[in-house]
């Protein structure tokens, strides 16, 4: 009898035991959800119009195009909330371009810029034009690639912006300013983890 009853008060102590580590693990769960959940932004590449239209609201223009077999639709969409992202510049296009229905890249035309000498694109424009985006800042910037044009003053860039996604620009002329487009794609070269420190802006 004496030991069925220890058996039986083990028994007790195992459940309790069990139920707070339960708790425990949800608790956890629940916190690292809850810190995770402000940086999870929205996911815009690989979604279809539809969701896109939830961002950035009804869509302007519906371009299609083929070319070597691929049939690409681009949609532009309103840049007023750009205007708010880069104050005092005339945006001429926010366009998504789709394949198969899905999102694949996303660009910005400032080629009719009220100041076109003067739009500079770095670090610091990159970060809010992906936050305005994706809905969060970017964790890295890390250069890929810059090519020379054959122009002394003219150079193409790519950088990581991390989570997959990557910018790429042209910067030129004696003041080192952007060049027509900016775009925002996916790039597996730009998934975690991330190998080596940030690179300075250009």
């Amino acid at each position: 009898m004496r030991w069925k009853l220890r058996a039986t008060c083990s028994c007790s102590a195992m459940k309790i035991f069990h139920r707070f580590l339960l708790g425990a693990i949800a608790t956890t769960l629940m916190i690292s959800i809850a810190e995770r959940s402000p940086a999870a932004g929205r996911y815009v590449l690989n979604q279809s119009p539809q969701t896109i239209e939830r961002y950035f609201g009804p869509y302007w223009t519906r371009l299609t195009r083929t070319e070597n077999g691929i049939t690409r639709v681009t949609y532009t969409y309103s840049p007023a909330g750009l205007l708010r992202v880069f104050p005092n510049t005339r945006i001429d296009r926010f366009a998504i371009a789709f394949i198969d229905n899905r999102a694949q890249s996303i660009n910005l035309n400032i080629n009719s810029s009220a100041y076109p000498d003067s739009f500079e694109y770095g670090q610091s424009e990159a970060s809010r034009f992906y936050e305005y985006i994706f809905g969060y800042r970017p964790p890295i910037w890390k250069l890929l690639a810059s090519r020379f044009s054959g122009n002394e003053t003219i150079y193409s860039y790519d950088f990581c912006l991390g989570d997959g996604v990557s910018t790429g620009f042209v910067i030129g002329s004696a003041a080192q300013v952007l060049m027509g487009d900016v775009d925002l794609r996916y790039n597996s070269r730009c998934e975690p983890p991330y190998q080596s420190p940030s690179t300075p802006t250009p």
